[in-house]
């Protein structure tokens, strides 16, 4: 999939769900610039306790210009957008967070974040029991042998489609505070409305994992409108 544009005119175009919008010449972020800390945001927004809403995706290129280069409809937790994100609530925690690694049952060709790829043997986890010192954390052990809750966990190869991509939200990560909620990601949609997670189309899931780069420190920033 590529921008195109013609005859010097932004143009839109729609294939698979996907809205991919050509650089805006001096737009306006709908972000502060100066608040965040690099050049790439992932920036979602839905309309207070709806379950739907817009990723876009920002970038500051030449002159210190940002340009938003893909805007698509996306899901969000069922409860919506909101500060009060918590282990066993279906929000979507509001803020903005780092974006610094991925997963996937399938491979990311061309992924430039560090990207585990989840292997068929079912043994990575992300922890959601509360009790666990593990808790928000990846971790590796056979279920039989997992030193936490696997039903208060989640199997990561388990998870299709969801799983298929995934990019991790750094929230509540450092420092992990105990039951304000855990395995918060942007990943692969399934026509339904999250557990908080934000959820995209696989193609977009695929434009991300190869178009964000830790170099460029990317974020992404989550609010209810």
């Amino acid at each position: 999939m590529r921008r195109w544009v013609t005859a010097g005119i932004a143009a839109t175009v729609v294939v698979l769900g996907i809205v991919w919008v050509p650089g805006i010449v001096g737009g306006r972020p709908p972000f502060d610039p100066d608040a965040v800390p690099g050049t790439q945001v992932v920036w979602v927004t839905a309309p207070t306790g709806a379950d739907r809403g817009t990723l876009e995706l920002w970038q500051r290129g030449r002159f210190r210009r940002w340009e938003r280069t893909l805007a698509v409809p996306a899901w969000v937790g069922a409860e919506g957008i909101s500060r009060e994100a918590r282990e066993g609530a279906a929000y979507t925690p509001e803020g903005t967070f780092a974006l610094t690694e991925g997963f996937g049952r399938l491979p990311a060709v061309g992924a430039k974040l560090p990207y585990l790829s989840v292997d068929p043997s079912n043994t990575w986890w992300w922890v959601s029991d509360i009790e666990s010192p593990l808790y928000n954390q990846k971790y590796r052990c056979a279920e039989g042998d997992c030193p936490f809750d696997t039903t208060h966990s989640e199997n990561l190869g388990r998870t299709d489609p969801q799983y298929n991509y995934a990019l991790v939200i750094d929230y509540n990560r450092f420092p992990v505070v105990p039951k304000q909620g855990s395995a918060f990601f942007v990943h692969v949609e399934a026509g339904k409305p999250t557990a908080g997670c934000v959820a995209v189309g696989d193609e977009v899931m695929r434009t991300l994992l190869t178009t964000l780069e830790p170099s460029r420190k990317p974020v992404i920033g989550m609010y209810a409108t």
